[in-house]
Protein backbone atom coordinates (compact mmCIF):
# COMPACT_ATOMS: atom_id res chain seq x y z
CA UNK A 1 0.00 0.00 0.00
CA UNK A 2 2.76 2.24 0.86
CA UNK A 3 4.83 1.29 -1.74
CA UNK A 4 1.66 2.33 -4.49
CA UNK A 5 1.26 5.34 -2.54
CA UNK A 6 4.95 6.51 -3.15
CA UNK A 7 4.98 5.46 -7.25
CA UNK A 8 2.23 7.55 -7.63
CA UNK A 9 3.28 10.24 -5.61
CA UNK A 10 6.69 10.03 -7.40
CA UNK A 11 4.73 10.33 -10.89
CA UNK A 12 2.48 13.02 -9.84
CA UNK A 13 5.44 14.82 -9.35
CA UNK A 14 5.30 18.83 -10.61
CA UNK A 15 8.97 18.43 -11.95
CA UNK A 16 7.80 16.37 -14.66
CA UNK A 17 5.49 18.92 -16.31
CA UNK A 18 8.35 21.13 -16.14
CA UNK A 19 10.73 18.51 -17.82
CA UNK A 20 8.47 16.28 -19.91
CA UNK A 21 5.70 19.02 -20.56
CA UNK A 22 5.26 18.86 -24.28
CA UNK A 23 7.11 16.64 -26.94
CA UNK A 24 9.74 19.15 -27.44
CA UNK A 25 10.96 18.90 -23.90
CA UNK A 26 10.87 14.89 -24.00
CA UNK A 27 12.81 15.24 -27.48
CA UNK A 28 15.42 17.24 -26.09
CA UNK A 29 16.17 14.90 -23.28
CA UNK A 30 16.41 11.73 -25.81
CA UNK A 31 18.02 13.84 -28.19
CA UNK A 32 20.68 15.44 -25.45
CA UNK A 33 23.59 13.26 -25.95
CA UNK A 34 23.33 13.48 -29.88
CA UNK A 35 23.34 17.20 -29.38
CA UNK A 36 25.50 18.32 -27.56
CA UNK A 37 28.14 15.13 -27.74
CA UNK A 38 27.39 14.05 -31.10
CA UNK A 39 26.71 10.62 -30.18
CA UNK A 40 24.55 8.19 -32.26
CA UNK A 41 20.89 8.22 -32.20
CA UNK A 42 20.69 5.46 -30.13
CA UNK A 43 22.93 5.69 -27.69
CA UNK A 44 21.35 9.20 -27.22
CA UNK A 45 18.10 7.84 -26.77
CA UNK A 46 19.23 5.50 -24.57
CA UNK A 47 21.22 7.76 -22.35
CA UNK A 48 18.02 10.24 -22.21
CA UNK A 49 15.90 7.51 -21.19
CA UNK A 50 18.19 6.42 -18.69
CA UNK A 51 18.40 10.25 -17.26
CA UNK A 52 14.58 9.95 -17.12
CA UNK A 53 14.92 6.41 -14.91
CA UNK A 54 17.36 8.32 -12.73
CA UNK A 55 15.43 10.74 -11.80
CA UNK A 56 12.75 8.98 -10.99
CA UNK A 57 14.49 6.57 -8.96
CA UNK A 58 16.13 9.36 -7.42
CA UNK A 59 12.80 11.06 -6.49
CA UNK A 60 11.28 7.44 -5.27
CA UNK A 61 14.11 7.06 -2.57
CA UNK A 62 13.80 10.49 -1.37
CA UNK A 63 10.37 9.77 -0.51
CA UNK A 64 11.07 6.53 0.98
CA UNK A 65 13.90 7.92 3.09
CA UNK A 66 11.40 10.62 4.29
CA UNK A 67 8.46 8.20 5.44
CA UNK A 68 11.26 6.06 6.93
CA UNK A 69 12.33 8.92 9.52
CA UNK A 70 8.75 9.93 9.62
CA UNK A 71 7.83 6.77 11.00
CA UNK A 72 10.86 6.15 12.74
CA UNK A 73 10.16 9.30 14.34
CA UNK A 74 6.97 8.45 15.58
CA UNK A 75 7.93 5.03 16.77
CA UNK A 76 10.87 5.76 18.69
CA UNK A 77 10.99 9.69 19.64
CA UNK A 78 7.14 10.51 20.19
CA UNK A 79 6.04 7.25 21.23
CA UNK A 80 8.35 7.46 24.17
CA UNK A 81 6.39 10.57 25.62
CA UNK A 82 3.08 8.85 24.89
CA UNK A 83 4.39 6.38 27.13
CA UNK A 84 5.03 8.69 29.47
CA UNK A 85 1.98 10.09 29.69
CA UNK A 86 0.01 6.56 30.51
CA UNK A 87 3.14 5.81 33.20
CA UNK A 88 2.94 8.81 35.05
CA UNK A 89 -1.31 8.58 35.22
CA UNK A 90 -0.78 5.86 37.86
CA UNK A 91 1.47 7.77 39.77
CA UNK A 92 -0.58 10.81 39.38
CA UNK A 93 -3.12 8.68 40.79
CA UNK A 94 -1.67 8.07 44.07
CA UNK A 95 -0.80 11.66 44.16
CA UNK A 96 -4.75 12.52 44.27
CA UNK A 97 -5.41 9.81 46.36
CA UNK A 98 -3.52 11.32 49.07
CA UNK A 99 -4.41 15.15 48.20
CA UNK A 100 -8.15 13.45 49.23
CA UNK A 101 -6.88 12.50 53.25
CA UNK A 102 -7.25 14.30 56.17
CA UNK A 103 -3.68 12.95 57.68
CA UNK A 104 -1.13 11.76 55.41
CA UNK A 105 1.59 9.13 57.20
CA UNK A 106 5.66 9.20 56.56
CA UNK A 107 4.99 5.58 55.04
CA UNK A 108 2.62 6.83 53.03
CA UNK A 109 4.12 10.26 51.80
CA UNK A 110 7.73 8.20 50.96
CA UNK A 111 5.86 5.32 49.30
CA UNK A 112 3.86 7.98 46.91
CA UNK A 113 7.13 9.57 45.84
CA UNK A 114 9.30 6.51 45.48
CA UNK A 115 6.91 5.55 43.25
CA UNK A 116 7.24 8.19 41.27
CA UNK A 117 10.71 8.14 40.96
CA UNK A 118 10.31 4.84 39.49
CA UNK A 119 7.74 6.11 36.98
CA UNK A 120 10.38 8.70 35.94
CA UNK A 121 13.69 6.10 36.12
CA UNK A 122 11.35 4.33 33.19
CA UNK A 123 10.50 6.96 31.04
CA UNK A 124 14.10 8.34 31.16
CA UNK A 125 15.90 5.27 30.63
CA UNK A 126 13.61 4.60 27.68
CA UNK A 127 14.50 8.05 26.79
CA UNK A 128 18.43 8.01 27.14
CA UNK A 129 18.61 4.19 26.75
CA UNK A 130 20.53 4.34 29.73
CA UNK A 131 20.38 3.53 33.18
CA UNK A 132 19.05 6.90 35.20
CA UNK A 133 18.89 7.64 38.55
CA UNK A 134 16.40 9.58 40.41
CA UNK A 135 15.93 10.98 43.73
CA UNK A 136 14.02 13.86 45.77
CA UNK A 137 16.11 16.59 47.66
CA UNK A 138 14.32 18.46 50.22
CA UNK A 139 15.79 21.33 52.79
CA UNK A 140 15.56 19.88 56.44
CA UNK A 141 14.27 23.71 57.22
CA UNK A 142 12.25 25.95 55.85
CA UNK A 143 13.49 28.37 58.01
CA UNK A 144 16.49 29.31 56.27
CA UNK A 145 17.24 31.80 53.40
CA UNK A 146 17.62 29.69 50.18
CA UNK A 147 21.09 30.64 49.84
CA UNK A 148 21.45 28.90 52.89
CA UNK A 149 19.71 25.89 52.73
CA UNK A 150 20.78 22.29 53.70
CA UNK A 151 19.03 19.29 51.88
CA UNK A 152 18.46 15.91 52.64
CA UNK A 153 17.75 13.22 50.25
CA UNK A 154 13.88 12.42 51.21
CA UNK A 155 14.23 9.10 48.63
CA UNK A 156 15.23 7.82 45.80
CA UNK A 157 13.89 5.28 43.06
CA UNK A 158 13.94 1.82 43.92
CA UNK A 159 16.56 0.40 41.96
CA UNK A 160 19.35 3.02 43.39
CA UNK A 161 19.08 2.14 47.16
CA UNK A 162 22.37 1.46 47.40
CA UNK A 163 23.35 5.34 46.98
CA UNK A 164 21.75 5.78 50.65
CA UNK A 165 25.08 4.91 52.57
CA UNK A 166 26.04 5.68 55.69
CA UNK A 167 28.32 8.02 54.85
CA UNK A 168 25.98 9.66 52.60
CA UNK A 169 23.41 10.35 55.10
CA UNK A 170 25.99 11.87 57.48
CA UNK A 171 27.55 14.11 54.47
CA UNK A 172 26.04 17.87 54.82
CA UNK A 173 24.56 18.77 51.17
CA UNK A 174 24.27 22.24 51.19
CA UNK A 175 22.61 24.18 47.97
CA UNK A 176 26.44 26.27 47.85
CA UNK A 177 28.15 22.90 47.96
CA UNK A 178 26.08 21.94 44.89
CA UNK A 179 26.54 23.76 41.57
CA UNK A 180 23.01 21.99 40.34
CA UNK A 181 21.10 23.72 42.88
CA UNK A 182 23.37 27.05 43.61
CA UNK A 183 22.52 28.11 39.37
CA UNK A 184 18.61 27.19 40.26
CA UNK A 185 18.60 29.15 43.30
CA UNK A 186 20.32 31.75 41.28
CA UNK A 187 17.53 31.82 39.09
CA UNK A 188 14.76 31.57 41.35
CA UNK A 189 16.11 35.10 43.17
CA UNK A 190 16.82 36.92 39.94
CA UNK A 191 13.07 36.00 39.28
CA UNK A 192 14.06 34.17 35.96
CA UNK A 193 11.17 31.66 36.17
CA UNK A 194 11.04 30.05 33.03
CA UNK A 195 14.35 28.85 32.78
CA UNK A 196 14.48 26.71 36.03
CA UNK A 197 16.10 23.72 35.29
CA UNK A 198 19.58 23.09 35.33
CA UNK A 199 21.20 20.41 32.52
CA UNK A 200 24.63 19.25 32.75
CA UNK A 201 25.48 16.51 29.86
CA UNK A 202 29.18 16.21 30.34
CA UNK A 203 30.13 16.17 34.21
CA UNK A 204 33.03 14.22 33.67
CA UNK A 205 34.70 17.27 32.09
CA UNK A 206 32.77 19.87 34.01
CA UNK A 207 35.81 21.77 35.49
CA UNK A 208 33.60 24.08 37.70
CA UNK A 209 30.76 21.16 38.69
CA UNK A 210 30.71 20.86 42.14
CA UNK A 211 28.98 18.32 43.90
CA UNK A 212 28.71 17.12 48.02
CA UNK A 213 28.72 13.89 47.04
CA UNK A 214 31.56 13.02 45.24
CA UNK A 215 33.63 12.18 48.57
CA UNK A 216 31.27 8.68 48.91
CA UNK A 217 33.11 7.47 45.74
CA UNK A 218 36.30 6.19 45.30
CA UNK A 219 38.61 8.97 43.73
CA UNK A 220 35.87 11.21 43.46
CA UNK A 221 34.15 9.96 40.51
CA UNK A 222 30.83 9.71 40.22
CA UNK A 223 28.58 7.52 38.92
CA UNK A 224 27.17 9.25 36.15
CA UNK A 225 28.10 11.53 33.52
CA UNK A 226 24.66 13.94 32.76
CA UNK A 227 22.54 15.47 35.07
CA UNK A 228 18.79 17.42 35.22
CA UNK A 229 17.51 19.04 37.94
CA UNK A 230 14.57 21.04 38.72
CA UNK A 231 12.94 22.58 41.55
CA UNK A 232 9.73 21.70 43.15
CA UNK A 233 7.96 24.83 42.84
CA UNK A 234 4.48 25.56 41.41
CA UNK A 235 4.68 26.64 37.40
CA UNK A 236 1.40 29.88 38.26
CA UNK A 237 2.59 31.90 40.97
CA UNK A 238 4.66 35.29 41.69
CA UNK A 239 8.26 35.71 43.24
CA UNK A 240 7.00 35.27 46.73
CA UNK A 241 5.29 31.19 45.84
CA UNK A 242 8.56 30.34 43.77
CA UNK A 243 10.94 31.23 46.73
CA UNK A 244 8.83 28.82 49.00
CA UNK A 245 11.10 25.96 47.65
CA UNK A 246 10.04 22.68 48.04
CA UNK A 247 13.00 20.99 46.92
CA UNK A 248 14.60 19.17 43.85
CA UNK A 249 14.05 16.22 41.21
CA UNK A 250 17.22 14.99 40.38
CA UNK A 251 17.80 12.97 37.70
CA UNK A 252 21.26 11.63 36.31
CA UNK A 253 22.07 9.09 33.84
CA UNK A 254 25.55 6.95 33.05
CA UNK A 255 26.10 7.75 30.04
CA UNK A 256 26.81 11.55 28.66
CA UNK A 257 24.71 13.74 26.30
CA UNK A 258 21.37 12.25 27.30
CA UNK A 259 19.34 15.33 28.41
CA UNK A 260 17.47 17.36 25.72
CA UNK A 261 17.32 21.31 27.03
CA UNK A 262 14.82 21.95 23.98
CA UNK A 263 12.02 19.41 23.34
CA UNK A 264 10.04 17.45 25.43
CA UNK A 265 12.35 16.76 29.24
CA UNK A 266 12.50 20.27 31.17
CA UNK A 267 8.44 20.56 30.36
CA UNK A 268 7.43 17.01 31.82
CA UNK A 269 9.83 17.52 34.41
CA UNK A 270 8.45 21.05 35.09
CA UNK A 271 5.08 19.59 35.50
CA UNK A 272 5.78 16.72 37.33
CA UNK A 273 7.21 19.12 39.86
CA UNK A 274 4.21 21.18 39.96
CA UNK A 275 2.11 18.33 40.34
CA UNK A 276 3.67 17.28 43.67
CA UNK A 277 4.27 21.03 45.32
CA UNK A 278 0.85 21.51 46.79
CA UNK A 279 1.32 18.12 48.28
CA UNK A 280 4.43 19.04 49.71
CA UNK A 281 2.54 22.40 50.80
CA UNK A 282 0.23 19.96 52.86
CA UNK A 283 2.61 17.68 54.08
CA UNK A 284 4.83 20.47 55.40
CA UNK A 285 1.79 22.28 56.54
CA UNK A 286 1.03 19.08 59.41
Amino acid sequence: MLTSILKKSTIEWPFWGWILGGAGSVVAILLFGKNFFELPVIKSLLIGVGIIIAIWTIRFMYLVIRQMIIYWHNVYVDSIWGDAIVILKDAYAEIHQLRKKNEITDIEFIATMIAFCDALKTIFDKKTKSNCCVSIKVPISEDASLETLELKNLCRDSHHKNRDTEQYRNLRHTIIGNTAYTKIVLKILKSNQKHLAYVNNDIPHSTEYENTSKECYPNGILPYQSELVFPIVPIKGNETSKKKLKGFICIDCNNPNKFDEKRYDIPMLEGVADGIYDLFVKRNGK
